[in-house]
């Protein structure tokens, strides 16, 4: 039974959180190493992994069903990125496949309480074919999503790597949760940008809490890897309120990416010129200047994890 919570006010403890992070390969070797992190969970861990533990669409319904089966064996919570539909997330066309985030709780249930905004644009229209079909869909929608653990509710936010992006749409009242969660593969480069904007806003009072996860690449001879492993935990000072005001979240957000046109760049490798030069990625596509609106909704069902 679904159950609809508003946006209560809470007073909780900590959340504790690991932080995994996966290398960027093949999704077989990807998900080999993510269940030899798995076999080492006590019962009532929460996991945290980089977004796109699968990212084709077979990968990703083979990824599916092996992370069902260690959640609910194990009784762990596990949190990443697959590229899946899903029944349950809100104003979503349940036959479209996004970058759409999971939450498979250790009482063994599945939730899908949001999907990437921002997705790259090689990951919207294949065009190279040297890189992996991905061809998900965007999303429009950024959710308030409850968490019960341990009997104890909090507020959560999902922000998909580059959707942190969305943090210039809304005011920073309106953002304002117990927990952000930010499950990423940022380009090398952008990874130290987006934590220290995730830090800011923990600092100035908007999120509780943000756990973020970004992926690795063993690249190669000299060869710059395309990403960097980050696996941090932010907390606010006891207290804190919110003193960022929206413009200067905007300014933060602004100061922190940059824009391409999205036949610019047709697959990752091609993105560090951009990621390189300090800042994360979005496309011209799903951004402000091209009318991008985003709406504020709610995940109706409380999330044990």
């Amino acid at each position: 039974m679904s159950t609809h919570v508003e946006n209560p006010a809470m007073n909780t403890k900590p959340l504790e959180v690991n932080l995994c992070t996966f290398g960027m390969a093949a999704e077989d070797k990807q998900l080999a190493e993510i269940a030899g992190q798995v076999e080492a969970a006590n019962a009532g861990d929460i996991y945290l992994f980089p977004e796109y533990a699968a990212y084709t669409a077979e990968g990703s319904d083979i990824a599916y069903d092996a992370l069902c089966r260690w959640a609910r064996e194990k009784r762990i919570t596990l949190i990443t990125t697959l590229n899946r539909a899903a029944a349950d997330l809100p104003h979503a066309d349940a036959s479209e496949r996004a970058n759409t985030l999971f939450v498979f709780s250790r009482d063994g249930t599945v939730h899908a309480p949001q999907a990437k905004v921002t997705p790259q644009s090689f990951e919207m229209n294949w065009v190279d074919e040297k890189s992996p079909v991905i061809n998900v869909k965007p999303y429009a929608y950024l959710n308030r999503v409850v968490l019960r653990h341990e009997g104890q509710a909090c507020s959560a936010l999902f922000l998909i790597c580059s959707d942190l992006y969305l943090l210039k749409l809304f005011p920073p009242e309106a953002l304002k949760a117990d927990v952000l969660f930010c499950p990423a593969n940022f380009g090398n480069g952008a990874e130290g940008v987006a934590g220290r904007l995730i830090e800011t806003c923990v600092e100035r009072g908007v999120f509780g809490q943000a756990f973020y996860a970004n992926c690795y690449q063993k690249p190669k001879g000299d060869h710059l890897p395309l990403t960097v492993a980050v696996t941090q935990s932010y907390r606010q000072v006891e207290g804190a309120v919110v003193k960022m005001g929206a413009a200067d979240l905007v300014r933060q957000v602004d100061a922190s990416h940059h824009l391409y046109h999205d036949d610019s760049h047709t697959n990752f490798l091609s993105m560090l010129e951009l990621t390189r030069q300090g800042g994360f990625t979005v496309p011209h596509s799903r951004s402000v200047e091209s009318g991008l609106s985003v709406h504020s909704g709610i995940y109706d069902r409380v999330i044990e994890i």
